[in-house]
């Protein structure tokens, strides 16, 4: 009996240094990066991230748009970071119910927009950190995001009409966009994480003759790999 309290006791010993010297190297680390939150395991400064997505536009009832791409981001520090290169090639289409209006109606000149490419480079601010706990012992450690920016789209105004040609190309060119957007990033580990992204992209694209704003707005969901500290 006095043996197996001696083990039970040394084992009890064991793992509380082990803990206290766990403890004290995350201690060390937060220090190191005059760290904002406590107990944060995945940390992001001077990390650069490589994200690939798949998204669509649900809200489009004229054109659906599949869109596959992804972006680089460097995270300066924890909490800020700059979203180098956001780039999304769309898959559009027309929707049959457009179509059918057009036709049903004996339409001459219903115009609208569809995009081909999107590129754009933001400013992202993750200033939200948390941690859900499951099935008693399973974390999930994630951030929320937010992002504001700028660039360029590639896009097609189209003209349909009842007669023929039912589809034919106003214009074709680069017009200027900004989006904006929240996300939030799943941790499965230090090198990857899973995404889900919410933008709008707005262009300023031509329709009947005159350049108006028009929102586009996106879901996205993708992997992240981060490349280590340099």
């Amino acid at each position: 009996m006095k043996q197996l309290l001696v083990i039970f006791f040394l084992l009890f010993v064991t793992l509380n240094l082990q803990a206290s010297k766990s403890s004290e190297n995350q201690n060390n680390v937060e220090r190191s990066i005059n760290a904002v939150v406590r107990n944060k395991y995945f940390y992001k400064t001077n990390k650069i991230e490589l994200s690939g997505t798949a998204g669509a536009m649900p809200l489009d009832s004229v054109v659906n748009h599949l869109l596959w791409g992804g972006k680089a981001t460097w995270h300066f520090t924890d909490h800020f970071g700059w979203e180098i290169a956001h780039v999304q090639v769309a898959i559009p289409s027309i929707t049959g119910n457009i179509k059918d209006i057009v036709t049903a109606n004996n339409l001459s000149n219903v115009q609208f927009s569809q995009i081909n490419l999107l590129a754009t480079s933001n400013f992202l601010i993750s200033p939200i950190y948390g941690k859900i706990r499951f099935f008693g012992n399973q974390v999930l450690y994630f951030d929320i995001y937010a992002l504001l920016g700028f660039g360029f789209a590639n896009t097609k105004t189209i003209k349909l009409s009842s007669s023929a040609p039912v589809e034919s190309t106003v214009r074709q060119g680069m017009d200027p966009v900004f989006d904006f957007g929240l996300g939030v990033k799943i941790f499965t580990g230090d090198a990857i994480a899973i995404l889900i992204d919410l933008r709008d992209y707005v262009t300023f694209t031509e329709v009947y003759s005159a350049k108006k704003p028009r929102s586009n707005f996106s879901v996205f969901a993708g992997l992240s790999f981060f490349i280590p500290n340099f």
